[in-house]
């Protein structure tokens, strides 16, 4: 089961480690309590803890109240040594941290849990909650996490026999420690595997191992532990047969001790030293050393030494067959093998209760166990159903976005087809317009051509067939009419070449500036002549400069279409009266004459091409029909509008815009 758990922690060492970090400042507050040192007394630590817990309960302040019942539950750990009522203390500030999930808190109660089993040697449960803390410092991926849970739970195997697990967890110390530059951490993976390896029997490599630590804790002038690595190096060499190189380590050693003033240890060089001269037999020095050793044992009550340097002390007594120093060595060993065994016993007695005691706890222990795996297995569910619920709702999101793009592609496609649609009704109206102007025109042309041509063809037959039978003043008469229906024709086809110009657009309607006035004055005198055949009157009432801009050509030929038109329709002795109204932004040219007027029906019917509308003059003039046509047309190119008042009997007045300024 152990194999198969560690299993898992071997998998952290395929992935890259994080990048160097400071440690939490709760590695340090945490392992303050297992270093030696000055501490205040205890009754003085447990009255502080406990005002911390109560200032955080009063507080309601959760995270502070389980820091506080794990710092009480530290001190009974460690100083009072009470397993149960710190073990107490743990569930209880785990319950918390668990319930607000408190990653970082957690890890430290499953390192106290932990500590707390293997004081009463429960090793398979402080495993347990050490394999605990680490699954959940993964989540960090801080060495600092991995290099202080690893060396304890190599420690754990090692009791509980795991050789092969202890070896990889102080192994994946060294590794994660490498980056962190932290020479303690490394010493005590090193030194730990030296103690591995000599389990083994494997000599040579426990001395490597615990060199390097000691080189090491020279380095960082760790003075206690380099006595202590220099003591393990003269065992080892003690096991290997160097007993010269042995001494060497332990007097060193002792001299470190005695530097320290530490008692223990200088109890323990002794006896080393006294256990070394036994072997080389020089009892006189192993028996100095032995009472050295026990005078600073005796001073501590330190059983487990006094009883080696009395045991020691009755073999060279023994040796040197001093009796009666051997009997009552042997008899004091037997006093401290007794006592030992006694405290030994109490102890397991002890532990027995506690484990007994701590039983109980385990169901707390265990069901927080449970009721974190079947949260676990809830937040699990509720992830997944998150995530389905994501996946829903991104598909949803894709399949409206899908339809939105679809709808506005199909409404801007339907847009672009009813824009095409709207552009070919268009031209199908233009087209239609455009057929129906053409079968209109073609209509005038031929209405309008009919009557000149048939009278050209009835005069010339009449002088070719009755030249001889007609009078001098009949050919006369004759001559004249020719004459009038070659200028109709004439004047029909001038309009008619003009339309045909403007629908082909080989007339560029470009606005230029003239006098509007001398346009008209020069129309007057260039219809003089005819209007003096019907004795008319045409009067110009415009005597100052009026400039315009607009195309010259055209708004000539629309000026003399309609006084043209206005001598036909206007009797002998009638008066035609050109005038120009100024406007803000344009001018209004009028051509006036009291003629014979139109009707509104008639009116209605002007400037369009769709309606076939000529009458004759007073004279009996024929109208070319295409006039007004050509007047509309070339007045709206010009940015004008044109437009007439008439009312039959009374005469009628054509009216025209032009722009004063270019646009």
């Amino acid at each position: 089961m152990i194999r198969v758990l560690f299993g898992c922690l071997l998998l952290v060492s395929v992935f890259p480690l994080a990048a160097q970090q400071e440690p939490d400042a709760s590695i340090a507050w945490y392992e303050s309590f297992f270093q030696a040192g000055k501490r205040r007394p205890i009754e003085k630590e447990l009255e502080q803890a406990t005002a911390k817990l109560h200032q955080a309960q009063a507080r309601n302040d959760k995270p502070a109240e389980a820091k506080a019942l794990k710092e009480i539950g530290l001190i009974h750990l460690t100083r009072a040594h009470t397993y149960e009522v710190a073990l107490g203390l743990f569930i209880r500030s785990l319950a918390i941290e668990d319930s607000l999930d408190l990653k970082r808190e957690q890890i430290f109660s499953n390192l106290a849990l932990a500590e707390a089993f293997e004081a009463v040697e429960n090793h398979i449960k402080s495993a347990e909650r050490l394999k605990r803390a680490f699954a959940i410092s993964e989540e960090f991926h801080d060495p600092h996490y991995y290099v202080l849970i690893l060396n304890k739970l190599g420690r754990v195997n090692a009791s509980l026999g795991e050789t092969e697990e202890a070896f990889e967890n102080y192994e994946l110390v060294l590794k994660y420690e490498e980056p962190l530059d932290q020479p303690q951490v490394e010493a005590e993976a090193l030194f730990n595997l030296g103690h591995l390896y000599t389990q083994q029997g494997k000599y040579t490599e426990a001395l490597s191992h615990h060199k390097r630590a000691l080189a090491l804790r020279r380095a960082i002038h760790d003075r206690k532990n380099e006595a202590v690595s220099l003591n393990d190096i003269g065992e080892l060499y003690h096991l290997m047969k160097n007993d010269a190189k042995a001494l060497a380590n332990h007097i060193v050693a002792l001299e470190i001790r005695q530097e320290l003033k530490d008692k223990q240890g200088i109890a323990e060089s002794y006896n080393n030293i006294g256990v070394l001269y036994f072997g080389k037999k020089n009892y006189s020095r192993a028996i100095a050393n032995l009472k050295l050793a026990l005078d600073a044992g005796k001073g501590l009550q330190d059983q487990q030494q006094m009883r080696r340097s009395y045991e020691y002390l009755s073999y060279s007594y023994k040796e040197l067959r001093d009796y009666k120093n051997a009997l009552d060595s042997k008899e004091q060993y037997l006093v401290s093998n007794d006592f030992i065994l006694n405290a030994e016993n109490e102890r397991e007695l002890l532990e027995k209760e506690n484990r007994y005691e701590l039983g109980k706890s385990e169901a707390k222990i265990d069901k927080l166990e449970t009721d974190r795996i079947q949260r676990e297995k809830e937040i699990e569910a509720q992830k997944k159903f998150r995530n389905v619920l994501f996946v829903l709702i991104a598909l949803s999101l894709v399949i409206v976005v899908l339809v939105t793009y679809l709808y506005i592609v199909k409404k801007r496609s339907n847009q672009v087809l009813q824009e095409a649609n709207d552009k070919v009704q268009l031209q199908n109206v233009a087209l239609q317009d455009l057929n129906a102007t053409k079968d209109k025109f073609f209509s005038i042309i031929s209405h309008d051509l009919r009557g000149p041509l048939n009278s050209l063809t009835s005069f010339s037959g009449l002088l070719i067939n009755h030249t001889d039978s007609l009078s001098k003043e009949e050919i006369k008469m004759l001559a004249q009419d020719l004459d009038k229906s070659l200028k109709n024709l004439f004047a029909l086809l001038e309009n008619l070449l003009e339309w045909s110009r403007s629908q082909t657009g080989q007339i560029e309607f470009r606005s230029d500036k003239f006098d509007l006035a001398t346009l008209l004055e020069e129309n007057k005198e260039l219809l003089k002549a005819q209007a003096n055949n019907k004795k008319i009157t045409i009067e110009n009432t415009c005597h100052q400069e009026q400039p315009i801009y607009a195309h010259r050509n055209s708004v000539n030929t629309v000026v003399r279409n309609l006084i043209s038109n206005a001598i036909k329709f206007t009797p002998e002795g009638g008066t035609i009266t050109l005038g120009i109204k100024p406007q803000q932004d344009h001018v209004v040219v009028s051509i006036a004459d009291n003629g014979v007027g139109m009707s509104k029906d008639i009116v209605a019917k002007l400037f369009r091409i769709d309606t076939k509308h000529t009458t004759k003059g007073t004279a009996n003039e024929k109208g070319t029909g295409l006039g007004l046509i050509l007047c509309k047309e070339f007045i709206e190119k010009n940015g004008g509008r044109i437009w007439v008042e008439s009312e039959e009997g009374k005469g009628s007045v054509f009216l025209f815009t032009l722009p004063v300024s270019k646009n």
